[in-house]
Parts: C-alpha cells; structure tokens; sequence
C-alpha cells in the first residue's frame, strides 16, 4: 500500500513538473546579467595598525559602464576606496570617489593598485571568519558578497583564485 502511495506521488510530481516545463524556452539570454564578486578577502589588523587593506574581484557583465562609489564591511566603523598611483617616481596611495566599471569587464582590486581601506573595527577579526560586503554604485544598486578574514602571511601563501566566494 505504501509502495502504491509513494508510486501515485511520485508520477503526479512527475506530471506536474512536466506541465510546469511546458513551453519554457531553454534560451537563457532572458537572465539579467549582474555585477558578482569573486574572491574577497580582508587581511586581519596588525599590531597596532590603524587600517587594513580588502581585495576582491567584480565582474561587470553588463552591456553598460557603472561606478563604485562606497563600500561597507559590518563591523568595521569606515571603508574607502584607495587606488595606487606613481607620482614624481614614487609609488603613493589615495583616496578616491569612486571607480568606473566597465561595460562586459572585470577590475581586480589587489596590492598596488585599487583596494579598500578598513579603519576603526568593532572587534578583532578573527581569520576564517567571512563579514558582509556591501558595495553601493552610482545608479542606485547594491551589491552584497562575503569578504573573508584572511592574515597577512595568507595572502603571500595561498596561490593565486584558489578560493573563489560565488555570491
């Protein structure tokens, strides 16, 4: 009786999903294209260190530019978007508003060149852990990833897209 039952459910969820399938296009050019993050990570804060530094990568699979204008990571009191620049032959940081995106391209924020700067954290970060990102752009959208704790000698160490964070 019970092999019967789970027989004459098992055919019914079979029907339905196949009506359900019914007439779906497998042409995916529908999917909205969105901006993702891959590989985010925070160092932890040195010993007596003000600011640490988080990398990461966004891709822009859009068919138009968009900027970065602001990041947050929960728990730390204030993040800026820095970049690297050589100036009178010397290598310097600074601050900036914002950072282009463009159209169908990646930006890698990675040592020496664009990055985020992190001051004033609510406790110490604890490597392994992973924070909320949110990144804010200049038409209004927000984009929410994870950023992992990571130390300083782990970023020399772990080779390079070993761990990629899909979100």
């Amino acid at each position: 009786m019970l092999l019967r039952t789970l027989s004459l459910a098992a055919a019914l969820l079979l029907s339905v999903l196949s009506q359900a399938h019914e007439g779906h296009s497998h042409d995916h050019s529908h999917v909205q294209k969105e901006l993702m993050v891959t590989d985010a990570q925070i160092r932890t804060f040195l010993p007596a260190a003000k600011s640490t530094a988080a990398y990461f990568t966004i891709h822009n699979p859009m068919d138009k530019s968009v900027f970065l204008k602001k990041a947050t990571i929960r728990g730390i009191g204030r993040v800026e978007i820095h970049e690297h620049v050589h100036k009178n032959g010397m290598m310097r940081m600074q601050r900036v508003e914002s950072v282009e995106l463009p159209a169908n391209q990646q930006i890698v924020f990675q040592p020496g060149g664009f990055h985020l700067m992190a001051f004033e954290p609510e406790h110490k970060l604890k490597v392994g852990e992973k924070r909320k990102l949110t990144l804010y752009f200049d038409n209004g959208d927000r984009l929410y990833s994870f950023v992992e704790v990571v130390s300083l000698k782990d970023t020399f160490e772990k080779p390079k897209n070993s761990h990629h964070n899909h979100h």
